[in-house]
C-alpha cells in the first residue's frame, strides 16, 4: 500500500476524524468530558355520470278526410335507445391509520413527533438487552470515499462491552486506515487506537460515571440514529406482527435538512427506520445524493441491532487480529 505523504497525511487524518464523527465513533478519556456529539437540528377522482337524455317523439297530427276514406295506419315512431351510464372508477380505501398504544414513545399516526425521546427510549431499551450492534457509514467527498464499520458487542445493563471501529478513507491512490477498540467490563476500560499501522492509544482506566455515559452512546448508536431521525420527513408506513414483536415501518422520501447537506443541494433522497412498539430501533437505512456546483457526493447508512446473548471475556481485551505487536492475550469472541 503507497504511504501517505507528508503534504497529504493531515488532509487525511481530518478526513477519518470527520468520518468518527459522522459514525459516532469516539475514543474515551477518564479525565476529560466526551468527544461532543455532531447535533442535527429537530428537523379523489370525480366519476362523472352521464344521464340519458330522451329524445321528443313526434306524435302524428290527425288530418279530417272528406270522405269516409279509411285513414292510413299511422307509421311508429322508433323510440331512442338510452345512453349507457358509464360504471363510476373504483376508489381506494386509504389504509387505516395505526392506534396510538401500538406506536411506541415519541410518534403519533402522522410520522415523528419527537426524536429525543424516540432516541432516549431505544437506548435504555438496548442497554437492558444482551445483544449486537451493527452499523457501516459510506460517503464519497472530494476526490475520495470514506467507510466506517462500527460493531457493538454487550451483555445486559452494559455489564461487559466490546466496541470496535474501523474507519477508512481513499484519496486518489492513498489511504488512511483508523481503528479503535473500546472494552469494559464493570470496573476497568480499555482504550486501545490503531492508525496508520501505529498504536496511538493503548491505555486501561478505572470505569467511572464519565464512561458509563459514554458506553451507553456507543453500544446503542445514539448519535447516527438521532442525526437519521432529524433528516427525514418520516411518515407511518404500516405496523407488523413478527414473532418476537409488533413492527412499526417508518419511511421518508424527503430531505428536511442537517449538517451533512445543505438542503437545496440534495437531488434524492430515500430512508426507513423499523422500531418496535416497546421503542426499540432493529434496523434503519439511509441514502442520499448531494450535488453541489455540479460535481456528485453520496452518503450510505445502514444499521442493524440484534438482541441475543453475548460471550465477551471477564478481563477487557483487545482482539487479536486488532492488535499491533506483542501485548495481553487477546481474545477475539463475540
Amino acid at each position: 500500500m503507497p504511504s501517505i505523504g507528508p503534504s497529504r497525511s493531515t488532509a487525511v487524518a481530518a478526513g477519518l476524524l470527520l468520518l468518527v464523527a459522522l459514525a459516532g465513533c469516539s475514543s474515551l478519556s477518564g479525565t476529560g468530558s466526551p468527544t461532543p456529539s455532531t447535533t442535527e437540528p429537530s428537523v379523489s377522482t370525480q366519476s362523472v355520470t352521464q344521464t340519458p337524455t330522451a329524445m321528443p317523439t313526434a306524435t302524428p297530427t290527425a288530418t279530417a278526410s272528406p270522405s269516409p276514406t279509411a285513414a292510413p295506419t299511422p307509421t311508429a315512431t322508433p323510440s331512442p335507445s338510452p345512453t349507457a351510464t358509464p360504471t363510476p372508477t373504483a376508489t381506494p380505501s386509504p389504509t387505516a391509520s395505526p392506534s396510538p398504544d401500538r406506536l411506541p414513545a415519541g410518534l403519533t399516526d402522522g410520522g415523528v413527533r419527537n426524536v429525543t425521546r424516540v432516541v432516549e427510549t431505544h437506548q435504555t431499551n438496548v442497554v437492558e438487552t444482551p445483544g449486537v450492534v451493527t452499523h457501516t457509514t459510506n460517503s464519497t467527498v472530494r476526490d475520495g470515499a470514506i467507510v466506517a464499520t462500527v460493531r457493538a458487542a454487550a451483555g445486559p445493563n452494559l455489564t461487559r462491552v466490546r466496541y470496535v471501529s474501523h474507519a477508512r478513507r481513499a484519496v486518489g491512490n492513498e489511504t488512511g486506515n483508523r481503528t479503535t477498540v473500546i472494552a469494559a467490563n464493570g470496573t476497568a476500560v480499555k482504550q486501545y487506537t490503531v492508525a496508520g499501522g501505529n498504536v496511538t492509544l493503548d491505555n486501561t482506566r478505572n470505569r467511572t460515571g464519565l464512561f458509563d455515559r459514554s458506553l451507553r452512546g456507543l453500544s446503542t448508536a445514539t448519535n447516527p440514529l438521532r442525526g437519521a431521525l432529524r433528516r427525514g420527513n418520516f411518515t407511518v408506513a404500516g405496523v407488523d406482527d413478527r414473532d418476537d414483536a409488533t413492527v412499526v415501518t417508518l419511511r421518508a422520501d424527503r430531505y428536511a435538512g442537517g449538517q451533512l447537506y445543505a438542503a437545496e443541494n440534495v437531488a434524492a433522497y430515500n430512508a426507513t427506520v423499523r422500531i418496535t412498539t416497546d421503542g426499540v430501533i432493529r434496523s434503519a437505512t439511509e441514502r442520499i445524493v448531494s450535488r453541489p456546483d455540479g460535481s456528485e457526493r453520496r452518503y450510505g447508512f445502514t444499521y442493524g441491532f440484534e438482541p441475543r446473548p453475548v460471550d465477551l471475556p471477564r478481563v477487557p481485551r483487545v482482539p487479536a487480529d486488532i492488535r499491533v505487536g506483542s501485548g495481553d492475550s487477546a481474545d477475539a469472541r463475540s
